[in-house]
């Protein structure tokens, strides 16, 4: 993910750490989804303050407020959509609700087409183990899609570059 963002300048720095934040904050909440299904609000919330901080910190450095503006409608926009499939009953819970709002205040930073990558891939990514959960029990259809969110928003970023 260095070598993909490469940073040259401060903010740059800052926005590679932020990511590298959440890679490692990602693989714990997606070794925990797995083993427990369920996204401890604590620790989602405890990331999202800091990644917050990290992309203002970045946006003040690039003296571009728009960073901070289109992170926090990045994450908002991927927040009510999976607060919308969570009520509508498509499998989503509310910690994968809180997870998607944190992705895309980080995938706000690399741009709309990373955002729009990050919403997506999870489905790309989900597939294949939800065929064959479905193939292997049927009446079982919760999966765990915290991973699934981290690695698309990974993935996002490392396909656009940004």
């Amino acid at each position: 993910m260095a070598w993909r963002i490469a940073p040259l300048t401060v903010d740059e720095f800052v926005l590679l750490v932020a990511w590298l934040l959440l890679a490692c904050a990602g693989l714990l909440l997606a070794c925990v989804d797995v083993t427990v299904r369920r996204l401890p609000t604590p620790f989602v919330l405890a990331t999202a303050a800091i990644l917050a901080g990290l992309v203002g910190v970045a946006a003040s450095t690039a003296r571009q407020p728009w960073m901070l503006v289109n992170s926090l409608a990045a994450s908002s926009a991927l927040a009510g959509v999976y607060l919308l499939l969570a009520l509508v009953g498509g499998g989503m819970g509310m910690g994968d609700v809180r997870l998607a709002a944190v992705l895309g205040l980080v995938l706000g930073t690399a741009g709309w087409t990373a955002v729009l990558l990050g919403a997506t891939l999870p489905y790309l990514l989900a597939m294949p183990s939800a065929v064959m959960r479905l193939r292997r029990d049927p009446k079982q259809r919760h999966l765990p899609f915290g991973p699934y969110l981290v690695a698309g928003a990974i993935l996002a970023v490392c396909l656009t570059g940004a």
